[in-house]
């Protein structure tokens, strides 16, 4: 191990891995600054790009574009009222409340250091998990992975927005799909209809790409109207005021930490989920409930903590499991992938000193937010004020070269615009895109361990409730499909008795 830490030290030290790491800081702030852009679209873009680094050097800086961006969207929620990302969405209430009334220098100090405090412990719950869940996920068979990657799937659903049917559609959608190309055991093609460049199925970069980027591009081009906008006056507050601030909150800082590291250890949430359940559990504990929404200082900290905190803790099922955490994991997981690592529980065992540095790498993007998150209170008026033709201008063409540096193939091209349109509808319909993304990620895992359970029990499905760890994720599923269930049935009641007019 101690040779592990010293390769890691020495790699990430290393003048490309440092300049990587913060490059990835830079783009991901200005990404998620940009209303409209996301750290998921930054990663869906970029990653192409990595596949030719080094993978030290490759994910290095996808990790640093996502934390930089899961940040990034806080500035705009702060200073113009519009999150970012939907990672910032419950930062708005308070963060423009603050702004408007001449505090943003406050409310974005908060938010940088508060961001800083949560991906802190979002690191050191992966460090300190990884190792334990990895000897665990070594014992994990066939069954076991076939009913977690059941409970995922469930709670992508259960999540997804306001319908629990608009959820199971996305996610079916993203199922069909994963089932595209050639049969992982049989080797027999499956739904290509006949078309050669579907026998290898379809790659998650293209479209993601399209579902996140192009698909934002065009939905932002259809609502977009031309006029002026006002950057806020910054004033950046004095350090040991918001740390003054920061240790009066301290109790949220810790619970919006758990939380966050807690959902982001769930496969399929994310920080979407985490913010809004710190920022109503803060609300609740707090003594003066009536302040938030009017620039409360707590109503800004919790959800940057655990959004910040979810991204860490989103790697251990990923890395360790091959679930991703979240969608913006999902497409980290294809990187990996196309950087010839595996992920599951002997990537640490095969990959020792990558995985060090990856953890040193984590650290180091850290202290980089703070110092770039600092730089960036500054200037993120000027960064939200860049045209908006101009802005989509330029990400159609990085959606569009991205996907055909993949693989060099046209085809890849036409699957990324198709996707876009997908998405773009999806949006007006108000269907989560997240869902059928994740749900395409999770469908080839899905299958294959639940074919190779069916071929080591014969055909039997008993492994499921033989096996002790795979009945007791079996019953969690079934509980959040109850809990589902019943808020379904409650809410149509609710509507039912509205709609009934009173005699």
């Amino acid at each position: 191990m101690t040779d592990a830490i010293l390769t890691a030290l020495g790699n990430v030290t290393a003048p490309t891995v440092l300049l990587a790491l913060m490059l990835g800081v830079v783009v991901g702030v200005i990404i998620g600054a940009l209303p409209g852009l996301s750290a998921t679209m930054g990663m869906a873009i970029f990653a192409p790009a990595t596949f030719f680094l080094p993978p030290v050097e490759g994910i290095s800086f996808l990790l640093a574009l996502y934390k930089g961006g899961t940040f990034g969207g806080s500035l705009s929620a702060i200073l113009i009222g519009t999150p970012g990302t939907a990672s910032n969405a419950a930062t708005v209430a308070d963060g423009y409340a603050m702004t408007r009334a001449g505090k943003a220098g406050r409310a974005l100090g908060l938010a940088v250091w508060g961001s800083v405090v949560g991906d802190g412990i979002g690191i050191l719950a992966l460090v300190l998990c990884a190792p334990l869940v990895a000897e665990f996920a070594l014992q994990v068979g066939n069954a076991e992975k076939f009913a977690i990657t059941v409970m995922s799937l469930t709670l992508v659903a259960y999540v997804s927005g306001n319908s629990l049917l608009k959820g199971l559609f996305a996610a079916a959608i993203g199922l069909a799909l994963s089932l595209v190309g050639t049969d992982p055991i049989g080797g027999s093609p499956r739904l290509t209809f006949g078309v050669r460049e579907l026998s290898a199925g379809i790659g998650v970069i293209p479209l993601a790409i399209g579902l996140f980027g192009l698909a934002e591009v065009l939905d932002q081009l259809a609502r977009w109207r031309p006029g002026p906008l006002e950057a806020p006056r910054v004033e950046v507050p004095l350090l040991r005021d918001i740390f003054r601030r920061l240790w009066q909150v301290k109790w949220t800082i810790g619970r919006s930490s758990l939380i966050g590291a807690f959902i982001g250890a769930l496969p399929g949430i994310g920080s979407e989920t985490s913010n809004w359940v710190a920022y109503a559990l803060a609300r609740r504990a707090s003594k003066t409930p009536e302040a938030f929404g009017k620039g409360a200082d707590e109503g800004v900290v919790a959800p940057e903590v655990a959004c910040n905190a979810t991204c860490g803790a989103a790697l251990i099922p990923t890395l360790i499991f091959g679930i991703p955490g979240d969608v913006v994991t999902s497409i980290l997981m294809g990187a990996l992938i196309a950087q010839g690592l595996q992920p599951g529980p002997t990537l640490i065992t095969d990959n020792t000193g990558l995985f060090y540095t990856l953890y040193a790498g984590l650290f180091v993007s850290m202290v980089m937010l703070a110092f770039v998150g600092l730089a960036a209170m500054r200037f993120a008026s000027r960064i939200i004020l860049i045209p908006r033709p101009l802005l989509f201008t330029a990400v159609a063409v990085l959606c569009v070269t991205g996907t055909y540096a993949i693989n060099a193939r046209l085809f890849d091209v036409g699957v990324m615009v198709a996707a876009g349109f997908i998405g773009w509808g999806m949006r007006a319909l108000q269907i989560p895109v997240a869902s059928l993304v994740l749900a395409f990620v999770l469908g080839g895992i899905l299958e294959d361990s639940f074919r190779r359970m069916l071929i080591q029990s014969r055909g039997e499905l008993s492994p499921l409730w033989e096996r002790p760890i795979a009945l007791a994720v079996c019953l969690v599923t079934l509980a959040v499909i109850a809990l589902a269930l019943k808020g379904t049935i409650t809410a149509r009641f609710r509507n039912r008795a509205a709609e009934t007019p009173t005699q």
